[in-house]
């Protein structure tokens, strides 16, 4: 019969007992199971199965002959009785992380003879992963198990619907973390609080062992509480635990470190099957903020309810008043406006009142395109601006944006509801605080660049200084046994590091005039070749040095032409550019200066030197990503210099650029304006 197995073996005789009702004494016709057919009740069993999502199995040791009901193929997502297997076979359909698990669980029943209960996963042919739990029984003859008699659930949705439980309970935890609640519940049989809440003890300003310990009975919750509110406490929930009726209290708590705290509270009682009071649940809610709030907003409503009603009074002092008034004053009903006073004209950039009045909705006015219009007039038509400040960007009649602060509330105009707008004009503070975050931003980017530039010079200040001590002691020390080419080397290198400090010097003082003028270049018409020639000249005698040659074709490219700089500053970054590219160069190098003439002036300094990876160049102007690497000869270097050109040309109204590939050497690009001197 389909589904079912038969196993052939001395064992496995008839049993009487099995699937057989004994009669009624009565003599009555035997129940529905006793008069079915095995057939019937093998249907019946398969229907059960299925419907537990259920089957079960058996394995013949000896022969290896695993037998399987219809369901359990199904729970493999095979068709029933398509395949018959042995026990190797069966393992393979487990998930590999649980295969090892299973077929051990499994062997040591069937040598123990002890019966096994295993969670596991199994993966069907279409790839799709179920979670199953396998029962087994062990069959045993002469005390030795000769087969295995079991079952398997399919719980895959199971364990999906406890984890979604789970995922409703953290989402109730937080939902109570965010609405301030907590929790504690009185045990009446004990009379004392059984269960306290974290966010409860909390709202305490304590643990939860603490609370427990410090309220173990209801009454000694009076000692948290203000004395004004004591007494209504004691009588409201006290009574009604006593009582065992609900209750709904607020009052005012104070935590060990005296803090003040408003608190909403609500009992409910739970009775027993026997009408007997057991546990009395409670409700605590921090509500100080919201008090607050309810506070602040009851002022402001009292505020406009005080004008509103000297409006309603006097009509027409109203118009009076708010004709001459600064700020603009606009009635709306429907979103149209019905009232508009000359100033909110002015705001619009209409000639009066009238025309704001014939601009009909108003919608399309406040921002259109802003993201927040929508929901600022649901709100306007839910009164939820009564007594409230929004800000609102409006656009004028000639495609102007201004920027807004409206207050409004519900009144009553000529007879029928409207909504009354108090709006001035905040543009100014508006963009003057845009404008105070933007500098707030760069005061502190700054800062972040000063922290960086000062743990530059304090780490690079000490190398080159310890080198000079380091090879004057040896110089003096050992100075008569050193030959006239050692001491010249030693000489070398304590200049070279004494140059390396000069740079560092001359680029520190730079800046810091440059910080202490506040970074106020002072703007000449500068000859362009004049200055380039300057700003080389005392650095022949490094690159002859090196044996580098500098080239300034600027004379031959850009003569008489000038540019709008500081001359000083644009020298600091000429130099910089120059004494780097003679620095990255080797012997035989080249240094070319070059300028491109147009309405902006280009001014190149090119290297034939080491160059730099295409990764690297968008680094090279920042403190906070130095990649500053040595010289051909260790030239030791900072990454300042690069910077403080970079903050010069910037504050030019200029741009510095960089084209680099390893090994062909670095171009630099500065521009600045060009100037036509008088």
């Amino acid at each position: 019969m389909s589904g079912a197995y038969a196993v052939s073996s001395p064992r496995n005789k008839p049993n009487p007992a099995i699937g057989i009702m004994p009669a009624s004494p009565s003599g009555s016709v035997p129940t529905f199971w006793a008069r079915s057919s095995p057939a019937d009740k093998s249907s019946l069993l398969s229907m059960a199965e299925a419907i537990g999502n259920m089957g079960h199995w058996h394995w013949e040791i000896a022969d290896d002959i695993v037998s399987w009901s219809d369901q359990v193929y199904r729970i493999y997502g095979l068709e029933p009785q398509s395949r018959k297997f042995k026990f190797a076979s069966t393992v393979t359909f487990s998930h590999p992380d649980d295969r090892e698990k299973s077929s051990e669980a499994i062997k040591r029943a069937a040598i123990t003879g002890e019966p096994f209960e295993i969670d596991a996963r199994i993966i069907r042919p279409d790839g799709e992963v179920r979670s199953v739990i396998v029962k087994g029984q062990p069959e045993c003859a002469d005390g030795r198990p000769v087969a295995l008699f079991g079952v398997i659930t399919d719980v895959t949705e199971a364990i999906a619907a406890i984890s979604s439980i789970q995922d409703k309970h953290e989402m109730l935890d937080l939902a109570a973390e965010i609405a301030q609640l907590g929790h504690w519940v009185w045990a009446a049989d004990k009379s004392i609080i059984s269960f306290c809440s974290d966010k409860l003890a909390r709202i305490h300003g304590t643990t939860v062992s603490a609370f427990l310990a410090r309220f173990a009975h209801p009454e000694q919750f009076t000692n948290a509480i203000t004395l004004s509110h004591r007494e209504r406490y004691g009588a409201t929930v006290l009574q009604a635990l006593r009582d065992g009726e609900p209750y709904a209290i607020e009052y005012r708590l104070v935590t060990p470190d005296g803090t003040q705290k408003e608190i909403r509270e609500i009992g409910h009682p739970l009775f027993g099957t026997d009408g007997a009071l057991t546990r009395f649940i409670g409700t605590v809610q921090d509500i100080t903020d919201g008090k607050r709030r309810e506070n602040e907003l009851r002022r402001a409503k009292s505020a406009v309810e005080v004008q509103a009603e000297a409006l309603r009074r006097s009509e027409t002092k109203f118009r009076d008043i708010v004709e001459g008034s600064i700020q603009g004053i606009l009635i709306l009903r429907d979103f149209k406006p019905v009232f508009a006073n000359e100033a909110y004209a002015r705001m619009l950039g209409v000639p009066g009142p009238e025309e704001v009045i014939s601009l009909g909705d108003l919608r399309r006015v406040i921002m259109p395109d802003a993201a927040d219009t929508d929901a600022y007039w649901k709100m306007v038509v839910e009164g939820r601006l009564d007594g409230t400040t929004h800000r609102a960007g409006l656009r004028t009649i000639d495609g102007r944006v201004i920027w807004t602060d409206a207050v409004g509330r519900k009144v009553e105009w000529e007879g029928e509801p409207a909504f009354l707008l108090t709006v001035i004009d905040v543009t100014e503070r508006h963009l003057a605080e845009q404008e105070l975050l933007n500098k707030t931003r760069q005061l502190q980017d700054l800062n972040l660049q000063k922290d960086k530039l000062f743990s530059i010079i304090a780490h690079d200040l000490k190398g080159p200084f310890n080198s000079v001590i380091g090879f004057s002691d040896l110089l003096v020390a050992r100075a008569g046994n050193l030959s006239p080419d050692k001491v010249a080397d030693y000489a070398r290198l304590v200049r070279d590091s004494a140059i390396s400090v000069h740079g560092l010097f001359d680029n520190l003082l730079a800046w810091a005039a440059f910080q202490i003028r506040d970074a106020a270049p002072r703007f000449t018409a500068v000859d362009l070749a004049a200055t380039t020639n300057g700003s080389i000249e005392p650095l022949r005698a490094m690159g002859t040095e090196k044996g580098i040659t500098i080239e300034n074709a600027v004379e031959a490219s850009a003569s008489g032409v000038h540019v709008l700089a500081d001359e000083d500053l644009l020298r600091i970054v000429l130099r910089n550019l120059v004494s780097n590219g003679i620095k990255f160069s080797h012997a035989g190098g080249v240094v070319r200066i070059t300028a491109a003439v147009g309405p902006m002036v280009r001014i190149s300094v090119q290297d034939t030197g080491v160059g730099m990876k295409n990764a690297d160049v968008a680094n090279l102007f920042r403190l906070d990503r130095n990649i500053s690497v040595p010289g051909t000869r260790g030239e030791k270097g900072t990454g300042l210099g690069l910077y403080l050109c970079h903050d010069i040309v910037a504050r030019h109204g200029g741009a510095i650029t960089a084209e680099c590939a390893p090994n062909q050497g670095c171009t630099f690009h500065v521009t600045l304006p060009r100037a036509y001197p008088a």
